[in-house]
């Protein structure tokens, strides 16, 4: 069994995937149409995707790179598609990413990424 599988929602559930609660910044690149780059917040992950909270607006449709470090992205970076973007006051929107075609280096990433932030929440706080 994959690593990604541990994350595999109930039978019951609407999601393929079960969501893990996150706080990470990460900068992402708009693909196709002008190439921006920005900052945003990651506050949910799945292997099918993730949440972000940011103030730049993107568009559904939009194809995205996002990535953790460094100011460029590297072999781990995770390309997805904006499946949805609700608007949310102060100009800031929940952008809902669906990931698409991950390398065999980002499933690995996001793997990591998902093992470190769910037993971070199963851990008993002090």
């Amino acid at each position: 069994m994959s690593t990604l599988e541990m994350f595999r929602s109930e039978e019951d559930s609407r999601r393929q995937w079960r969501r893990v609660p996150v706080s990470l910044s990460l900068n992402c690149r708009r693909l196709g149409r002008g190439e921006d780059e920005f900052a945003v917040e990651a506050v949910d992950l799945s292997p099918g995707g993730v949440r972000l909270r940011g103030v730049e607006m993107l568009h559904t449709g939009d194809v995205v790179l996002c990535w953790m470090g460094s100011s460029e992205p590297s072999r781990g970076c995770l390309k997805g598609l904006v499946v949805q973007v609700r608007p949310l006051p102060d100009q800031m929107a929940d952008v809902h990413v669906a990931w698409t075609n991950l390398s065999a280096e980002s499933v690995e990433e996001l793997a990591r990424i998902l093992v470190l932030h769910d037993q971070e929440k199963a851990a008993p706080k002090v």
